[in-house]
């Protein structure tokens, strides 16, 4: 019961900002699929590609190098910074809000006065985490749906996309679980915050330094980024192994996030 008055606590805060982060990413997507019908823009692509020097390749994706085809195209709508902007704001903004947010505020003492226990906190701002996330990677996926039963794609399966959509979901998933373990351990959102996106775009910029720059590749596997790869799970459907990377950060974030969370003071 103490799960779901905090859920809806949390419904009742977030569920502004969650309207356009959907709806940003459900435009976008669809705007894509008319991109992708453009022949113009995969020959473009195609040329561009094969022409640019191969730090510029391994920032795109270098498995498009030689040829673009308009599903690849569709896939890149699943990597743009635009779409990895608007999960991570979800990702940060709903667990540095759930526990520190609620310390830095002063509201954290009305809830420590009501029946509602610490793991019940935690376990709320997860589920808001995780709604608010499927809502955003349904709309991004619905985008794509929309734009294909009305200009349907060369060799493009609006169903070959839902998995792209719940790569996407995992990887933010386990952001969002990194992020309630800074907010555990945090007295204020802003300090959550700071260390949850510094993190992040360490890990992004990590991904792309190891794909070119040949003497730190090996350090590539420690980036979350690098098992997030629209492009092979539409050719090969989701790794489990990648799925089980993901599984295990979050894991053992919410197991940190949980434990201090227990013992700290409020």
């Amino acid at each position: 019961m103490s799960v779901r008055v905090l859920l809806g606590h949390h419904t009742r805060v977030h569920r502004v900002p969650l309207v356009p982060l959907a709806l940003g990413l459900a435009l976008f997507e669809w705007v894509m699929t008319f991109v992708a019908r453009q022949p113009v823009v995969s020959h473009f692509l195609a040329t561009a590609l094969a022409a640019a020097p191969p730090e510029l390749l391994a920032l795109v994706n270098p498995d498009l190098a030689g040829s673009v085809s308009a599903r690849g195209i569709l896939g890149i709508g699943y990597t743009h910074p635009f779409v990895l902007l608007m999960m991570a704001v979800w990702a940060v903004r709903v667990p540095c809000a759930a526990l520190a947010g609620e310390i830095g505020r002063g509201t954290m003492d009305l809830i420590a006065a009501r029946p509602v226990s610490r793991p019940a906190q935690v376990t709320a701002a997860l589920v808001a985490l995780l709604g608010g996330l499927a809502v955003l990677g349904l709309a991004a996926w619905a985008g794509t749906l929309v734009g294909l039963l009305f200009g349907p794609v060369a060799g493009a399966s609006a169903l070959a996309y839902l998995p792209v959509a719940g790569a996407m979901w995992l990887l933010f998933a386990a952001w969002g679980a990194v992020a309630i373990a800074a907010s555990a351990l945090a007295r204020e959102a802003g300090h959550a915050i700071a260390w949850t996106a510094g993190l992040m775009a360490g890990s992004y910029v990590l991904d792309y330094a190891a794909r070119v720059w040949p003497a730190i590749a090996s350090l590539r596997p420690v980036s979350l980024f690098r098992y997030y790869d629209p492009q092979q799970v539409i050719r090969a459907g989701l790794d489990g192994r990648d799925a089980a990377v993901f599984g295990a950060v979050a894991a053992a974030a919410l197991l940190v996030a949980f434990a201090a969370f227990a013992r700290r003071d409020l």
